[in-house]
Formats: structure tokens, C-alpha cells, sequence
């Protein structure tokens, strides 16, 4: 069962946006698959974090991809998230 943050955050996350474009529309080459498949392992990862309300919102940075999406970034002051960002981005 979703609490009331979770369903807030959910709403957020969704929110139809205009923005710049995070994911390419074409991909040609092995290596930029790898960076597709990379980034949309991040936006999982990211999401599923947020929408959980496991780490503070300054965790999060906003990025758009055809809707706004909620993207772990390094803070300092959560080494949690910064540990998964690590992890994700290696």
C-alpha cells in the first residue's frame, strides 16, 4: 500500500513536462546501446528510491524523459544515495 508521500512523489514523477531529451531516438552503434541500457538502469534505479521516499528529495535532481523523472545524484549529505550513484555509474 502506497502512503500519501509515495503517492505525491508517484504524481510528481509523471507529470507530463516539456525538456531537454535524456535518451536519443536512434541508436546505431554496440556502444551507444550500452549508454541507453546504462542510463534507463539509472532512471529504475532511481525512480524505485524516490518513489520508496528512501533517501531525502535534495538526493534527487529532475531530468525529462517525454515525462519528468526524478534521477539520484551524488549529495554529500546522503551517502546513501551517493553510494548508489557510485555503483550505477561505474
Amino acid at each position: 500500500m502506497l502512503n500519501d508521500r509515495a503517492v505525491s512523489n508517484r504524481v510528481r514523477i509523471f507529470n507530463l513536462c516539456a525538456g531537454t531529451q535524456l535518451l536519443p531516438n536512434v541508436v546505431s552503434t554496440e556502444q551507444q546501446s550500452l549508454i541507453v541500457v546504462k542510463k534507463l538502469l539509472a532512471i529504475a534505479v532511481s525512480s524505485i528510491t524516490y518513489l520508496r521516499g528512501l533517501f531525502p528529495e535534495k538526493a534527487y535532481g529532475r531530468k525529462y524523459v517525454e515525462v519528468k523523472v526524478m534521477i539520484l545524484r551524488e549529495e554529500r549529505t546522503c551517502p546513501g544515495a551517493s553510494q548508489i550513484v557510485q555503483w550505477l555509474y561505474v
